[in-house]
């Protein structure tokens, strides 16, 4: 799933929701990112000083028996390394090379939320585009050859697919409600996405339709319920409570909409 990239600098990353800027990070980070727990992923660039292959500068960083990742630009794919690294809370390092300099990242996240943060703290780092052309210039391995940039191919995005048709079906999704065929709307949303992206389509709906038709308590009693729905699964307590607490806002407007 490809996400919208934020730039920093020259550099940019696909970062997913829930993830943020990490305004605590030092000076020295090209870019930073954090959750809402102490999860995050740091960038910085250092010299190759005189590293003969990359597993040489994980090695450096503190980084276990390294393996091969590859980072996807907007326009190409990278071929860099990653280790573990011993410690709480659990870490791993990144490295990408270009031209004599290497891309470090960071990735740290307390041990009982690694399953929860890790996959996306580690999805932006391997999205990693430094705004032109990487030319690496020494190999991953010994005995390996210098890695080589491809083309990175472009497919399809489900997600933006699925989008274009939640967005192309809004009007009708809107008259349906109007009509009181609140049924028949939402199981036409939902055979599109019965996840997130087609709960918050409906409740974008209902209250588009609320606000042609205010006086209607059903037509409210449907909108509320889509709007304390169009929130994602809250991994932490502070997420469920910044959840709860935008639910709520979204209810609140619902009933500056409703004329009893």
């Amino acid at each position: 799933m490809a996400y919208p990239r934020r730039r920093f600098g020259a550099l940019s990353l696909e970062v997913p929701p829930g993830l943020f800027p990490d305004d605590e990070a030092p000076a020295e980070y090209a870019a930073a990112l954090t959750a809402l727990v102490p999860a995050t992923l740091r960038i910085r660039t250092i010299p190759l000083a005189g590293a003969a292959v990359l597993a040489e500068v994980l090695s450096r960083a503190g980084g276990g028996p390294p393996r091969q990742i590859s980072a996807t630009g907007e326009d190409y794919v990278w071929p860099g390394l990653s280790a573990a690294m011993d410690g709480a809370p659990h870490e791993a390092v990144y490295a990408f090379e270009s031209e004599g300099q290497v891309w470090l990242g960071t990735l740290s996240v307390p041990g009982e939320h690694w399953n929860d943060y890790a996959p996306f703290l580690e999805g932006a780092m391997v999205s990693l585009d430094i705004g032109t052309r990487p030319a690496p210039t020494v190999p991953l391995f010994a005995g390996s050859a210098v890695p080589v940039i491809s083309e990175r191919a472009f497919l399809p995005d489900p997600v933006e697919t699925m989008q274009q048709r939640l967005a192309e079906m809004a009007g009708e999704t809107v008259r349906l409600i109007l009509d009181l065929r609140f049924d028949e709307a939402e199981a036409a949303v939902r055979q599109i996405d019965s996840d997130i992206y087609g709960a918050n389509a409906l409740a974008n709906a209902y209250e588009a339709a609320l606000r042609h038709n205010p006086r209607d308590e059903a037509m409210l009693s449907r909108a509320t319920i889509w709007a304390r729905n169009a929130f994602p699964e809250p991994h932490t307590a502070l997420e469920a409570e910044t959840y709860r607490s935008a639910a709520e806002a979204r209810v609140a407007g619902l009933m500056s909409i409703f004329q009893p």
